[in-house]
């Protein structure tokens, strides 16, 4: 273990000596306490904070535990926020897809609303067309009822009137 943690350090030292080697050459013009200076607030905080924890001895080991204990917690509280961060995209992503299908929903109800009202059009029509069918075969049996029955009286009333005139006449 004690073996992982140096090769940890050395990363991190390695890793910390390159930016700083890169601020050499890039500005030759500056002292190097402020080329270091310059790549050290460069780097994230949680990086110089990890350095902090990981690499640097502490005098006792209380404060040691101390200070990598307020490390975890950090760090724990770190990947409490991205979760967080990523059930609220998950649920901005479901929410989208939501007003996307109803929209689609809509679009398709669109159609089908204006071919339901176009087909109540056309019942409406039909069944006028139908009513006025009944009807004029109404007034066609109406009027021949009118007809057989004015026929009917003028018979009955030829009758009638041939009775008279025999009971008149003799």
């Amino acid at each position: 273990m004690a073996k992982e943690i140096n090769v940890t350090k050395k990363a991190l030292i390695t890793g910390l000596i390159k930016p700083s080697r890169m601020a050499f050459t890039v500005s030759g013009k500056l002292k190097p306490e402020d080329a270091i200076q310059a790549t050290l607030s460069s780097l994230p905080n949680e990086v110089v904070d990890t350095v902090g924890v990981t690499a640097l001895p502490s005098e006792d080991s209380v404060s040691e535990r101390r200070r990598k204990l307020e490390y975890l917690e950090m760090q724990e509280e770190l990947i409490k926020e991205e979760e967080e961060k990523e059930e609220e995209e998950l649920a901005r992503m479901k929410e989208s897809k939501a007003r996307k299908e109803d929209v689609a929903l809509k679009e398709m109800n669109v159609p089908t609303a204006r071919e339901a009202q176009e087909y109540a059009i056309v019942r409406a029509l039909e069944k006028r067309d139908q009513l006025c069918q009944i009807s004029c075969a109404l007034a066609v049996l109406a009027l021949a009822s009118f007809v057989l029955n004015m026929h009917s009286v003028s018979r009955e009333r030829e009758e009638f009137l041939g009775l008279v005139n025999k009971e008149f006449c003799r």
